[in-house]
């Protein structure tokens, strides 16, 4: 990947009507359980060549409906601990735009109070003007993580061999950014 001409200034907000983040993860080793967070937020920031990507969700507002699911997998220790860590933080340490659109976004992800490692990879459109005279960028990025490196441990054994949930998590964000005006 040849690197772009950063094309960004300033501040850019997320547009959270346009936007999105999940993640998917096996199940039963029969299908692919996805879901999403419905309270987002996240800010692109270039200050000269360097671009700093930072955002949020709050664990409580994935899409999960039934009431004991969500009370075991939002609140129950064995997975998002949402009472005792009720955000989920994003903060790069490395943002690589290509020539080709292509982008790749290194930085920390912290989950239940872990902080690891992760790199991202995907797509970006630079900023262009929308109809009303705003500034609108795009970043689409997608990562796999293993659940255990965030103390996420809970298994459970199938009865023909298996495991109940997978280990990998794919996360992916569609963010849709609007420049400060």
């Amino acid at each position: 990947m040849a690197i772009a001409v950063q094309p960004f200034e300033g501040t850019y907000e997320l547009d959270r009507n346009h936007s999105s983040f999940q993640f998917a993860v096996k199940h039963l080793d029969l299908s692919t359980f996805r879901a999403s967070f419905a309270d987002i937020n996240a800010w692109l920031a270039a200050d000269g060549g360097v671009l700093v990507l930072e955002g949020y969700v709050r664990a409580e507002s994935i899409s999960i409906v039934e009431p004991e699911f969500r009370a075991h997998v939002v609140r129950g220790a064995d997975f998002f601990n949402a009472d005792a860590h009720p955000v989920i933080t994003f903060r790069s340490t490395s943002v690589v735009l290509g020539d080709d659109r292509s982008a790749s976004v290194s930085g920390e992800l912290e989950i239940r109070g872990v902080s690891c490692p992760v790199t991202a990879s995907g797509t970006y459109v630079p900023p262009t003007e929308d109809p009303f005279g705003l500034s609108r960028a795009g970043v689409e990025l997608r990562a796999t993580v293993d659940r255990r490196d965030w103390d996420m441990n809970w298994q459970l054994p199938l009865p023909d061999g298996g495991d109940a949930l997978g280990w990998e998590v794919e996360i992916t964000a569609q963010l849709e950014l609007v420049g400060k005006v």
